[in-house]
Parts: C-alpha cells; sequence; structure tokens
C-alpha cells in the first residue's frame, strides 16, 4: 500500500513515518518544510496522481500560541480548514481512503467520559473549532460523494520530539534551568497524556482495518494526570529545585480529559502500552540528549 502523509517532518508525522516505514508501507511525503503545501491544490492534485492508495492527514496548525489574533485565526481556518477540503476533494473523485487526524480537544468539557458517538462535541478554543469543522467537511463529503474515511481524535500527546510549547517540555526546559515551573490555574486540571510512540502505531494500525471506514475513533490513554502532578514529577526527574508558581488561567481551558476508548480496542485491536511513568522516562532521556548537542 502507498500511502501519503501529510505532516511527515511534524512531532507526530515523524513517529508516524517511521511506524509506516517499518511496518512496510510506501511513503509519499508532503510537508510544508519540503516545499510542499496542503493549500495548493495543484500540489495536492499531482502528488495524489502518483498511485497513492490511502491519505494519513496530519499537517495542521496546531500550537494554541500561534493563535493569538484574527489574522492568526485567518490563517488557521484557513490551513486547517482550506487545506483539508483541497485533499478530501482529490480523495473523493479518486477513491482514496481518507484518514484524518482530528483532535480529542473537539470535546471541550464533558461532564462526563468523552465518546465518539454520544458525546456532543463542544470546542472551547478555534484550533479545535477548525478540527471539527475539517471532521465535518470529512464525512459531508461521504455523504455525498462516497469518500472512504476514518476520523481519528487523537488525545494530547508527549514524547521524544516533541514541540517546545507543550506543556511537559516546557516543565522540563523551566525544571532543567532552575526556574519557576509555571502552571495556569490550579493545576487541578487532567490531561490524558498519550505517548507519542503508542499514538502512532494507533494511527497506522488503523490502515490494515478496512472496518475502521466512517467510523470516528478515540485514540487515547486510559490513564489521566494532573497538571500538578506532571509538573511535580518532572521536577522529581530532574531532581530540580524550581519552585512550581501558579499564574492565571489560561483562557478556554479544558478541565478534564476522559476519553472513552472502547471503540479502538474493538475496530482496530489497539490501546495505548506505554504508561506515563516509563513515557516520560523516555522522554527525559530524549531531553537531556538534545540539551547536551546544544
Amino acid at each position: 500500500m502507498r500511502v501519503m502523509l501529510t505532516g511527515s517532518q511534524g512531532f507526530i508525522g515523524r513517529h508516524v513515518r517511521m511506524e509506516l516505514a517499518t511496518t512496510g508501507y510506501d511513503v509519499v511525503d508532503f510537508d510544508i518544510l519540503l516545499g510542499m503545501n496542503i493549500l495548493d491544490a495543484d500540489a495536492v492534485r499531482t502528488t495524489l496522481q502518483e498511485n497513492v492508495d490511502a491519505v494519513i492527514h496530519i499537517a495542521a496548525q496546531a500550537d494554541l500560541t500561534q493563535v493569538r489574533g484574527f489574522a492568526d485565526g485567518f490563517d488557521t481556518t484557513q490551513l486547517n480548514v482550506g487545506g483539508t477540503h483541497n485533499l478530501v476533494d482529490v480523495c473523493a473523485r479518486r477513491g482514496i481512503w481518507f484518514i484524518y487526524a482530528s483532535t480529542c480537544c473537539v470535546y471541550g468539557n464533558q461532564p462526563g467520559i468523552s465518546n465518539e458517538d454520544l458525546s456532543v462535541p463542544k470546542p472551547c478554543e478555534l484550533y479545535a473549532f477548525t478540527k471539527l469543522a475539517g471532521e465535518q467537511v470529512v464525512r459531508g463529503y461521504g455523504a455525498n460523494f462516497g469518500l472512504p474515511y476514518t476520523i481519528l481524535r487523537l488525545a494530547t500527546v508527549y514524547g521524544p520530539g516533541m514541540r517546545k510549547t507543550l506543556a511537559p517540555y516546557v516543565f522540563l526546559d523551566q525544571a532543567s534551568r532552575g526556574a519557576d515551573i509555571t502552571i495556569h490555574g490550579t493545576g487541578e486540571q487532567t490531561r490524558a497524556e498519550t505517548f507519542v510512540k503508542d499514538l502512532a502505531q494507533g494511527i497506522v494500525t488503523t490502515l490494515s482495518y478496512p472496518q475502521a471506514k466512517g467510523q470516528v475513533i478515540n485514540l487515547a490513554t486510559r490513564e489521566t494526570i494532573s497538571v500538578k502532578q506532571m509538573a511535580e514529577q518532572i521536577r522529581h526527574r530532574l531532581g530540580s529545585r524550581s519552585k512550581i508558581v501558579h499564574v492565571d488561567d489560561r483562557a478556554n481551558q479544558i478541565y478534564c480529559e476522559n476519553f472513552d476508548v472502547e471503540k479502538a480496542v474493538r475496530i482496530l485491536n489497539w490501546q495505548a502500552q506505554t504508561s506515563w511513568e516509563r513515557g516520560l522516562d523516555e522522554t527525559v532521556a530524549w531531553f537531556k540528549a538534545e540539551r547536551h548537542q546544544v
């Protein structure tokens, strides 16, 4: 099977690419760092003419720190919705399986466990709204034009190669320098921090299960941790004397992440295997090695 991977040079994309190659798939890279933009409809059409059997679409503006003003909002919406449409349009015309990497952030703050088919999405901020809009474009093309699709809602992710704006990296950086570790709000908000290698394996596993077509599936760990616990454990791992300091709560905060993952088990025979403790050990080792190289 030949798979086009958008966002192949990003944090999640690099791990998915490695998993695809290891599993024996032929990978077609598509990434802005390689001079290829999903907003370029001609480039998308040209690439998808290369006997592609499936598309895994990860490319997106996913950094919440980059959505601060109206111009940022416009760019994020154009990329996450318009870019997704460019891909979906060609895939529908050619009957190519479209696997869309959405986000569990679309659930927002739910009263209980977030289920793909029962919970009504309630996004809290623009990024999640654009990803939900992308989902609707995908599902609309499935309904109207027979697009074969799978929507994967990815949980909060961490691990080697992670972006510097993600909370675990921020805490690692602050603790390594002996600086204050800053937590937004009370720190009681919980996260389903999912190890990136588990997530990559789940994404690639989807290709082996045609019954996943037409489905929306959560990919997340069952384990949750509070942001305060996360900061404390990172401080302990680094032997840091940093103080934990509480700052103003972040606007549009999600306070509880708790996702139903039974569908992933049932349809994909997948569940996260890496505990937070073990994943943190591997992440700390990567972080120290990266700092040593610098």
